[in-house]
Formats: C-alpha cells, sequence, structure tokens
C-alpha cells in the first residue's frame, strides 16, 4: 500500500516535470484528474525461462547465486539488455527475502482487492476525482477494469505492470 501511494505521488511530479521542461503531456494538474493504476494479475511469460535459470544457478546452502553459471546461461539465449536488468533484481531480492517468496512469485495476498479499498485514500491524497484500477493483460496492451469494463489501447507504461508494483498514470477528466 505504501509503494502505490508512493509511486502515485511521485508520478504525478514526473509528468508535472515534463510539462514544465515542454515534453509532450496533455496532463494538466489544475483541471480535474483521474488517476489510473494500471496492475498486472500475472509475471510476462519471458520472464519465466530467466526465473528458471536462476533457481537453477542459485544455492540453497550457500544462499548466493553462481554468477559465472548464470550469466552464461543468460547470455546464450540471446536478450541481455532485457533480461539483465531483470536478473540482477532477482539476485538483488534474493539477498533480503526469502528464495520461495522470490522464485514463485506468488502474492501472498489479493492485489486487486487491496487496490479497491485503497481507492478512497488516493483520492484523498492525490485529489483525484476518479481512480481506475486496470487489469492489464500480458503484453500490455489492453485490459479491463476492475468492474469489468473492456479498455483497449493501453498507455505503454502499462506494459510495466507486475504483481505487486502497479504503474500508475494521472489524465484530466473531461
Amino acid at each position: 500500500m505504501h509503494n502505490v501511494n508512493n509511486s502515485a505521488t511521485s508520478t504525478e511530479a514526473g509528468q508535472l516535470k515534463k510539462k514544465a521542461k515542454g515534453k509532450g503531456t496533455t496532463y494538466d494538474p489544475k483541471k480535474p484528474k483521474k488517476l489510473a493504476v494500471y496492475v498486472a494479475l500475472g509475471y510476462p511469460s519471458w520472464q519465466e525461462k530467466y526465473i528458471d535459470i536462476v533457481r537453477e544457478a542459485f544455492d540453497k546452502v550457500t544462499l548466493s547465486v553462481n554468477d559465472k553459471e548464470l550469466n552464461a546461461k543468460v547470455a546464450k539465449m540471446g536478450e541481455m539488455k532485457k533480461a539483465m536488468p531483470f536478473v540482477q533484481g532477482l539476485k538483488k531480492r534474493l539477498q533480503s527475502e526469502s528464495p520461495d517468496t522470490v522464485l514463485n512469485r506468488k502474492l501472498a495476498f489479493d492485489e486487486v482487492e487491496t487496490l479497491k479499498s485503497m481507492v478512497p485514500g488516493l483520492k484523498r491524497l492525490t485529489g483525484a476525482k476518479d481512480v481506475s484500477i486496470v487489469i492489464v493483460e500480458e503484453g500490455g496492451k489492453s485490459g479491463k477494469t476492475a468492474d469489468g469494463e473492456v479498455v483497449e489501447a493501453l498507455p505503454p507504461l502499462a506494459e510495466g505492470a507486475e504483481p505487486g508494483n502497479p504503474r500508475c498514470e494521472f489524465t484530466n477528466v473531461e
């Protein structure tokens, strides 16, 4: 919940910086606004193969990863630019979280229900007239609201939504 609140406020600050620099945003904070929270129920399928590689390279006794073995396998897959930041993030999380949590990638709570319960607080925090929870489908191009309404043509930032790490966007209400 704390991360979502921080994400919402930092997203608005980022959009305001873009506006101040004159970089392609139509968002005006002085007008009534709407907050969209993009949430994914599952991780992107491309990540599963890298989780398996990290799982194989992880030593449960020493709680460490064999970097040489891991890097060679990732390099063989041919997606270094996309995969390495993800793999590095997994390795970092393995230092502070349970390997079962990191490598099984299941949330211990219902994220959509939690976000729905946060709507009144998000409205107060951000001053938004409306807050919508949008469940992003694989690929991030479309989805549906928590109320079941189909949403086509999601913004590119929706692709970055992962379970436990939703993305936020402010728009103006007409």
